[in-house]
């Protein structure tokens, strides 16, 4: 997630270093400079900003996202309700070792995990975790069922 803005920032480094030794006029070497502060303002430290402001948990019972510097949001998805749990991944996730897995809930809702490392594996685990709690509640609806009443 954050490659092309690695070399966003690189990039205008370079061009402010080449163009601020180049340019004769003071009042030029302010604006290119202007310039490149803007840039890596808006092509750097914002995304960097929204990809450390993302967290995921995953626990045994639900899956935790939080998101948001400013403005927090956190929403749990307990595994019970997860109908299917899906990975895509772009060629420039595949480069980086990284990928989206998704979490189907039914009715329309989904929730989305984005550019998480080793994304078949997280897809993995989770879909161990979501049968393993729809085992666990068969098992103790079928054991509440059987026991007998007083």
């Amino acid at each position: 997630m954050l490659v092309l803005p690695t070399l966003l920032l690189i990039a205008a480094v370079a061009a402010l270093a080449y163009f601020v030794l180049r340019v004769p006029e003071t009042w030029q070497r302010w604006a290119i400079l202007g310039g490149a502060v803007i840039v890596v303002l808006f092509g750097f430290i914002v995304p960097l900003w929204f990809w450390a402001a993302r967290r995921y948990t995953i626990t045994t019972r639900r899956t935790i996202l939080r998101d948001g510097m400013v403005v927090r949001r956190r929403r749990e998805i307990l595994h019970a309700r997860v109908l299917e749990v899906g990975m895509r991944r772009t060629p420039g996730q595949v480069v980086a070792g990284s990928g989206d897995v998704s979490l189907e809930l039914g009715g329309g809702q989904s929730a989305v995990l984005r550019s998480v490392r080793a994304p078949a594996l997280v897809q993995a685990a989770i879909t161990d975790l979501v049968d393993a709690e729809r085992h666990d509640r068969e098992f103790r609806r079928r054991s509440s069922e059987e026991q007998p009443r007083l």
